[in-house]
């Protein structure tokens, strides 16, 4: 008898369903998403900025973008919170301190991507709102309903993490997650784009969208750039972009296209009633036919549309420990995929 456990996560370096054209060069102006504010602000309808995250060694995301909705001219809020880390805290949050008038204008500053999703946990001791469990949770009821008066429909909120908006599940779960109890639904942005703070000459931070073209790799065996660049030409025909040249800069300098990347994991471990049960998993082709025997496991790789000979995967036998300390014969196997974006910034 066996019993699986899965998990996902992702290891951000910087900050639908169907995988067929990625790239959408919205460049129109974003005013729109902060004008609320100017017409509902005073006493009520204040404006706030929620921090779900912290920067990693050599990272400034998080910092960044507290600087700029703190400080930018157009896009301040009248309040920045970082004490919030889950999705349903930012429900309560809101109800807590709601005013006679909605909130005006609500940002989000997180770490996401549109395969697996927002890197927060739904809620307390929960797990990370990967898109179709998000989803899922929307639907049954399992979030917080917004007060009457915490919002209203002059209400914005927006939602600032990488290419989340290309997700119509995230898109949904969201707009469920924040109509009120009373059915009000608020207007709702999820940036389709990767999303950059950067801090100019002036020590001015600017927020920046970039259009994105994905290539996949096995983590630990990136290909030539010629090979990328030829691969990118390929999928993406239509567009003429430099790709060798993006490959070669590996961190915005400019307006020019350049190049990011981040890493995909998946972790699953299936527990047996004991060791002898385990069967062997010390080749690569009894490791990879142990992987393809698990049905979910395989079902989760589809659902993030990367294909399964794009991880690298370690599979090993071992003992697990239940959280109230107990023991049992496990194997758990982890891949790895690197995703390689090309980004060329847009204005905002």
């Amino acid at each position: 008898m066996k019993f699986a456990k899965w998990t996902f996560g992702i290891l951000i370096v910087i900050g639908a369903m169907a995988f067929l054209r990625l790239v959408t060069l919205e460049s129109y102006p974003q005013n729109h998403l902060f004008e609320i504010a100017d017409s509902a602000s005073g006493d009520n309808g204040k404006s706030i900025t929620f921090i779900l995250g912290r920067d990693k060694p050599g990272q400034d995301y998080f910092r960044l973008a507290e600087e700029h909705f703190l400080w930018d001219s157009l896009e301040k809020t009248d309040h920045i919170v970082k004490s919030v880390h889950t999705l349903s805290g930012i429900i309560h949050f809101l109800n807590k301190n709601k005013g006679t008038r909605g909130w005006s204008v609500v940002n989000v500053v997180l770490h996401g991507n549109m395969w697996s999703g927002l890197s927060v946990p739904m809620w307390d001791e929960g797990q990370r709102a990967y898109p179709k469990e998000l989803f899922r949770a929307a639907r049954s009821g399992q979030f917080p309903k917004l007060d009457t008066g915490a919002i209203d429909e002059n209400s914005q909120i927006n939602f600032w993490a990488c290419g989340i908006g290309k997700n119509p599940l995230i898109n949904l779960a969201i707009e469920e997650i924040f109509t009120s109890e009373s059915g009000i639904t608020p207007s709702i942005y999820s940036s389709p784009h990767f999303v950059i703070f950067k801090e100019d000459r002036r020590g001015i931070v600017r927020r920046l969208n970039a259009s994105y073209w994905p290539y996949f790799y096995r983590r630990g065996y990136r290909p030539g750039d010629l090979e990328i660049a030829k691969a990118l030409a390929t999928q993406f025909p239509e567009d003429s972009v430099p790709w060798q040249n993006a490959l070669q800069v590996s961190s915005f300098q400019s307006a020019s296209t350049f190049s990011e990347q981040f890493h995909i994991p998946v972790s699953w471990t299936v527990l047996y009633k004991n060791k002898e049960s385990r069967p062997d998993v010390g080749t690569e082709d009894q490791k990879m036919q142990w992987i393809r025997a698990q049905p979910e496991l395989m079902e989760k790789i589809a659902d993030l549309e990367i294909p399964i000979d794009k991880y690298t995967w370690t599979v090993h036998k071992i003992i697990y420990r239940h959280k109230d300390g107990t023991t049992q014969p496990a194997i758990k196997a982890i891949g790895m995929s690197t995703v390689l974006c090309v980004l060329d910034p847009l204005e905002t």
